[in-house]
């Protein structure tokens, strides 16, 4: 019996043993071949762009109620002019309808405001006039009287008006300015931004009242874009820098736009704040209000500048730094360390201002491998573990740590 123990014990032993053999050498060349997929790649000289990237939907640049408190009188004639002196009564501006513009006091006129042809809106300061006392007063339309060829007491902008004539239906497009409605009074309504009558509630002989919604206005071929834009990033986005955008829709084809606004305030979501930014779409074509889009703002660019993928440059502390594929006396193949400056980056590629020269090669990692220091160097760059880290150009982790470059760019 203990024979056979001994026997057993024996067998056990070498075959762990060879097996342990076995499979070192399996892991060592499954190593040596994991290291030898690293690539190797070479310094461009080249375009390089830096973005800003966010997402929204199609929307209209003018959507707009009308409103009857928008009427407006146009003017016949304007009686006096700067510096000349009035009596209470006389008659300043007198409009189409025949309604006239009286003096409230005795004074001298400081500033016209109208001329013939020009529309008074309710409200609107059409003359200033400084009475005996050297008081400053405004005229309006409403300080209106009788004409001597009206005997009514003028339109003084009241509760209600009476719809004449009703020029527009749903789907017309107009121009800004265009008359949409006349009144009894002489009043009219007028357009004040051109697009397309998309809801009308109004027709001749209606009452209205001045609060009352006549019409609403949308402009399908003036279109725009908000994107949310992260906190690290808006301060790089200003009016006027030019944005590619691409809709789901079109597949494969990129519209040209322009930032027209940039929020002050910020909206905060899970500790990180996002700001709204609007771009106006230059030539929308078939774009469609409602159809999402991604935006992508240039903020920097350079037309020839050195540079590698992010996932070839390496952080150690503040060093920065490539790997250089070099021979050893054996004839074997290494690599060296190579410092380097960076500028600009996007979330490709990184310039490089010293250290490396066009078309110098350098190694980038393709697959997980085991790095000397005893971490992990994984595929993008970067050592985790052993004290290092790395690539991250452009991304936020990067910006957290080096205000580095924005996001998105070719």
């Amino acid at each position: 019996m203990k024979k056979w123990v001994i026997i057993s014990v024996i067998v056990v032993a070498v075959g762990g043993g060879s097996g342990w053999f076995i499979y070192s050498k399996s892991q060592a060349n499954q190593a040596q071949n994991v290291m030898a997929t690293a690539q190797t790649i070479t310094a461009q000289k080249g375009k390089l762009e830096v973005a800003v990237t966010g997402s929204g939907s199609v929307t209209a640049n003018t959507d707009e109620d009308v409103t009857a408190a928008n009427t407006i009188l146009v003017v016949d004639s304007v009686s006096v002019s700067s510096g000349e002196s009035v009596g209470k009564g006389d008659t300043l501006v007198t409009f189409k309808n025949g309604d006239v513009v009286t003096a409230p006091k005795d004074g001298e006129i400081t500033k016209v405001y109208v001329s013939s042809g020009s529309g008074a809106s309710q409200g609107k300061v059409l003359i200033r006039m400084e009475d005996e006392d050297g008081v400053t007063l405004p005229i309006t339309r409403e300080d209106s009287g009788s004409s001597s060829n009206n005997s009514s007491t003028g339109n003084t902008g009241g509760s209600s008006l009476i719809a004449d004539t009703v020029n527009v239906k749903e789907g017309s497009v107009v121009k800004a300015g265009a008359t949409l409605v006349k009144f009894t009074d002489g009043s009219i309504l007028q357009a004040p931004v051109a697009g397309t009558i998309t809801s009308l509630a109004v027709n001749s002989g209606d009452s209205v009242q001045s609060s009352t919604t006549v019409a609403h206005i949308t402009n399908y071929s003036s279109l725009e874009t908000t994107i949310s834009v992260d906190e690290l990033d808006i301060t790089k986005v200003k009016v006027g820098q030019s944005v590619k955008i691409t809709a789901s829709a079109f597949e494969g084809e990129t519209f040209d736009g322009i930032v027209t606004k940039v929020a002050n305030e910020g909206t905060s979501t899970n500790g990180v704040s996002t700001f709204d930014v609007t771009v106006k779409i230059k030539n929308p074509k078939g774009l469609k209000i409602g159809m999402s889009t991604e935006a992508s703002i240039l903020i920097q660019s350079k037309a020839d500048a050195l540079y590698v993928p992010v996932e070839a440059v390496y952080k150690n502390g503040n060093e920065k730094y490539v790997l250089v594929p070099s021979s050893t006396d054996d004839s074997g193949q290494s690599t060296k360390k190579v410092t380097v400056k960076t500028g600009i980056s996007n979330d490709t590629n990184v310039e490089i201002t010293s250290g490396l020269s066009e078309g110098e090669s350098i190694e980038i990692p393709s697959v997980q491998s085991r790095s000397n220091s005893g971490g992990f160097m994984m595929q993008g760059g970067g050592f985790q573990g052993g004290g290092f880290s790395g690539g991250g150009f452009g991304g936020r982790n990067f910006e957290r740590n080096q205000n580095g470059g924005g996001q998105g760019g070719k």
